[in-house]
C-alpha cells in the first residue's frame, strides 16, 4: 500500500521520530537528492540536514546510494524514500495506539472533570469530590470543564487512523 507523505499521520510520525524538520527534508527525496540539494530546496543548513538524514536512515525510512568522485575521493550521497518502511511503521504504531484512544475517548465519554483555573491537571468528578473540589496540586477551587474538543479531538485522531488501517 503506498503512504501518503501528506498524511497528517506521517507528518506527526515523521516529526516526532526524525525532529523538527525531518518531515520537510523527507517531503524533498519524491525523488533521489544529494545533501546539498535538499539544503538548496528546503533552506536548511546542511549539517543539520545529515543529522535528520542520519535519524530517518536509522529508522530503515530512507536508503542512500553513493558515488566516489574520481578526482577527490569526496563520496556523494543520493537519499531515497523508503515508502514502504514508512507504512510499515505506521501500521506497528498506530495499531497499538488506537486501543490506547479508544480507552482515552470512551473514559472521557464516561467521566464528568474538574480543573482549577491555573490550568493544574484536570480531575474525574470522584477525584475532585474526594479533595472538596480544592485542587490537589495548588488549592484552587475546582469546576467543572467542557472536554467536548479533547473529545473531537480524540474522535478525529482515531477516524484518521481507521483509515490508514484500513488502506
Amino acid at each position: 500500500m503506498p503512504v501518503d507523505l501528506n498524511s497528517p499521520l506521517v507528518k506527526d510520525f515523521i516529526t516526532s521520530n526524525g525532529g523538527e524538520n525531518a518531515f520537510k527534508i523527507l517531503k524533498c527525496l519524491t525523488k533521489g537528492r544529494t545533501d546539498e540539494q535538499i539544503s538548496r530546496a528546503t533552506k536548511l543548513d546542511v549539517n543539520e540536514i545529515r543529522a535528520h538524514l542520519n535519524k530517518l536512515h536509522f529508522m530503515g525510512i530512507i536508503t542512500y546510494s553513493k558515488i566516489k568522485a574520481k578526482t577527490s575521493n569526496w563520496y556523494t550521497y543520493t537519499w531515497f524514500v523508503e515508502k514502504d518502511r514508512i507504512t510499515e511503521l505506521l501500521k506497528e504504531r498506530y495499531s497499538n495506539e488506537i486501543d490506547e484512544l479508544k480507552k482515552k475517548l470512551e473514559f472521557e465519554q464516561n467521566y464528568t472533570f474538574f480543573k482549577c483555573s491555573n490550568g493544574c491537571k484536570k480531575e474525574p468528578f470522584e477525584i475532585a469530590f474526594e479533595y472538596d473540589f480544592k485542587c490537589p496540586e495548588c488549592g484552587n477551587q475546582m469546576d467543572s470543564i467542557d472536554t467536548q474538543k479533547e473529545k473531537k479531538h480524540i474522535e478525529t485522531k482515531i477516524r484518521q487512523i481507521e483509515s490508514f488501517l484500513r488502506r
